[in-house]
This record gives structure tokens, sequence and C-alpha cells, in this order.
């Protein structure tokens, strides 16, 4: 039998720093591996998290030196897994994992299940996730215990946050630094409210070009954002021309597919010649009609790397394909599409549905690709669940392509999307399919 093992401060310290490692060589660390970023992490009172820093040094388990901190004017003690604790670490997480604990079975009784594989039902079964051994164990901690087994009879409720809430830098910072975290693991739900409760913090302490930042940022992993006029105002007076014009495409692409006509005049907004305003313009003028040529645009965006590379790629061969769909040639090679969707998917460490979606959207189109490859396509860019309107146009064409019984099942959740934001048009589009089926 697994037995759960017991979840203390000590543990919880460790688990906080479980990635800590991958820092150790950087000039800057994250805030989440100070003793104050720990706190705000693990909602603890600081000087607990001292004891269990303390004690897991005495043990071996940490590393500890004074480093520059993002976001910190001056260098503070920041925390890191020595070998001996990455090893307890592993020993731990495998612990928690494979854990012993009862559920309610499908017919109300009681059943025992490993941790791991009750966390894999409720994901499927209401979209709620554990990302990390930290979350697993914090299910743990909470636990009741009957008959010497933890009892998960459901997953807990999402803990709302009343009174006045900390709105100082540190906090919003450390509300960033999570919302990344999440992403890297793909956790993009948790990524978003992290998100948008930093944005809320900067709209407290008056900073509408924080708040901003933050909506664009959530935009991007397929946040909605609700005011989109009040946002181009913010956006189009920032005075820092970079800040400014990456804002400003953040925004563009955005809007784009609920709100071309605002996406379009926030172009003008930007300089000439600039291979991020070329790519849109070649798209404005191939949503307007117009015969495009590619040569003036880079395949590589000088300058950059990581993900904006990466994005810049997928933006790039998303254009490729929209050319060539218009022009009967051009189209890329399959294998450079397949690599670059890779690297924006579930399974990467930063993925992008939205982007994800729309190069497939355009990849699809190529009329040498097979019937069985496109479906293969779409059912991959349905699983990562870009936002609407594209996971409409996924749904859609997927849905035309299955046999009527796979088909259903995908107009119904889609129809639920509709729904769910109000759309009486889409959901109306889905009733329509659903009745022809």
């Amino acid at each position: 039998m697994g037995v759960a093992p017991r979840i203390t401060n000590r543990e919880r310290v460790l688990l906080a720093l479980g990635d800590s490692p991958d820092f150790v060589d950087q000039y800057e660390t994250p805030r989440r591996f100070s003793q104050v970023g720990l706190a705000q992490r693990l909602n603890m009172a600081q000087s607990h998290v001292s004891r269990a820093l303390n004690t897991l040094i005495k043990e071996g388990m940490l590393l500890h030196k004074r480093k520059r901190v993002i976001g910190e004017r001056r260098r503070v003690t920041t925390y890191s897994l020595s070998e001996t604790g990455i090893d307890e670490l592993h020993e731990l997480v495998e612990e928690i994992q494979f854990a012993d604990v009862l559920t309610l079975g499908n017919d109300g009784s009681l059943q025992q299940i490993k941790l791991e594989k009750l966390v894999e039902k409720w994901a499927k079964r209401a979209g709620q996730s554990y990302p990390d051994a930290l979350s697993l164990a914090e299910l743990l901690r909470g636990a009741s215990i009957h008959d010497g087994l933890p009892l998960l009879e459901s997953p807990p409720d999402v803990v709302e946050f009343d009174g006045d809430e900390d709105i100082s830098s540190e906090a919003i910072g450390l509300h960033l630094e999570l919302a990344e975290l999440r992403r890297n693991q793909g956790d993009l739900s948790s990524a978003l409210d992290h998100l948008n409760r930093a944005g809320k913090l900067h709209q407290k302490r008056g900073n509408p070009v924080g708040q901003v930042r933050c909506i664009l940022a959530a935009a991007s992993l397929g946040g909605i954002i609700d005011d989109p006029v009040a946002i181009i105002e913010i956006v189009t007076s920032i005075a820092e021309p970079t800040e400014k014009m990456d804002s400003c495409l953040m925004l563009h692409d955005a809007l784009l597919s609920r709100h071309s006509d605002l996406a379009s005049k926030l172009l003008e907004e930007l300089p000439n010649g600039h291979p991020e305003v070329l790519l849109r313009q070649a798209e404005l003028s191939l949503r307007l009609g117009n015969l495009v040529e590619i040569d003036e645009i880079p395949k590589l965006l000088p300058g950059a790397i990581g993900l904006r590379q990466i994005l810049w790629s997928a933006n790039y061969l998303r254009l490729q394909c929209k050319v060539a769909n218009n022009t009967g040639s051009g189209w890329p090679i399959p294998s450079d599409v397949a690599s670059t969707l890779e690297s924006i998917s579930n399974s990467s460490k930063q993925p992008h549905p939205l982007i994800y979606g729309e190069l497939t959207l355009a990849q699809v189109k190529n009329p040498t690709i097979a019937k069985d490859e496109k479906i293969r396509l779409l059912k991959a860019a349905w699983e990562i669940q870009p936002p609407l309107p594209t996971i409409g146009h996924i749904g859609f064409q997927l849905a035309s392509l299955l046999p009527s019984a796979e088909a259903m099942l995908i107009l119904i959740e889609l129809q639920h999307k509709f729904e769910s934001v109000g759309d009486d048009s889409g959901s109306s589009v889905c009733t329509k399919k659903m009745e022809s089926l």
C-alpha cells in the first residue's frame, strides 16, 4: 500500500523549491525562491518559512546565496536544492503521486485509488488540474483521515480571497511569476487566474499600463479583452517606443479575430518597415483580397530569441500558408510546420493555444494533405483548446470530417462554449449542423 507522506512545513518548502536548480546559474532569480516569496506562495508566516529553511539547511538539503532577485533593487538571500535535496524531492514526489487515498466511486461507495489517478479523473471530468507535486501535497494536507487513509470525496472548491489584498509590487511580481510557472506546466487556467489577479492589483495601485500588460499576457493565452477601446487608448499612449510597439502588436493579434477593424487601426501607430509590422500589413492585404509577396519579410526575426522567435516562426509559416492558398504554390515544408507546432503545444514548456490553432487552420488548407492527416492535425488543435472564435473554426472543420457520432460530441461541446459567452449565432450554427447529421 502507498502510505501518504506527512506534509509539514518542511515538505511544503522543499516542494516549492522543486525547480530552483534550473535558476542556479542565472544572474537574476525569481522572487519565489526568496524567503518572502516562499511565504507568499505557501501562505505561511515568514517565521515558519524561516524555521523550515533552517531545518532543511541543517539536513544538507538546501544551498543559499545572496543574489539579485527579479524586481528587487538589492541582493537578497535565495534558496536552491542541493544534490541531496534533489534526491529527497524525487522520493517525496513519488510518495505523493502514488499515495493511496479514498474517494467516492460511481455507485457512491468508498473506493481506494492512487492520488495521481484520482486527480487525472478530476481533470477529465471538471477541468480542474493539479500540475505539480506541491498542489497534490496540499490536497493530502487538507484531507480528513478515514480508516487510516486520506479521504478526498470530490475536488475542493476554488478558494476566493476576500478582504484587503496585498497590492505591493512584490505581490504583483509573485502573481506574474506564478503565472509563468503555471504556463510552463501547461496549466493555462491557473496562469490566467494569476494574470487576472496581478492586473487587478495594478488597477488598485493606479497603474493602467501594468494592468494592460497583464491583460495582453492573458489574451495571448486565450483570455478575453472586455473593453478593447479603453485598452487601445492606454496602449497608444505609452511613451517608450519599444514597449509601445510590443504592446500594440500583442493587442493587434488578440483583437484580430473579433475586432479586425480596431486591429487594423493599431498598425497605423507603428513604424513601417519593421518585420513585425510588415507581416501584419501583409495579412491585412490578404484579408482585403490583394496578392501578397513575402520576400521582404525575414523567416527569422532579427535579435529575437526563445519564445519570441518561436512565435515569429509560427506566424511566418501561417502567413506563408495563406499566401500559398491564394497563389496555389509555395506551401511550407510540412516538417517545418510540425516542429513549430510541437514547440508551442501542450507538451512544450510554453504552450500557445491561439497561435497553435491559427497555424493549424492555415496549414490544413493545403490540398496535398490527406483527409486522415487533416483529422489528426485538427484533433491536436482541438485538444489544445484555443479561445473562441478560433476553436469554433477548428471544431466545425473537424466535425465535417468525422463520423456522425464523433462529430456530434464535438458539436455539443462547441455549443456549450458558444453558450458560455452568450454567442447565440455560434450556438445556432451548432444546432443546424447537429440536425443535419
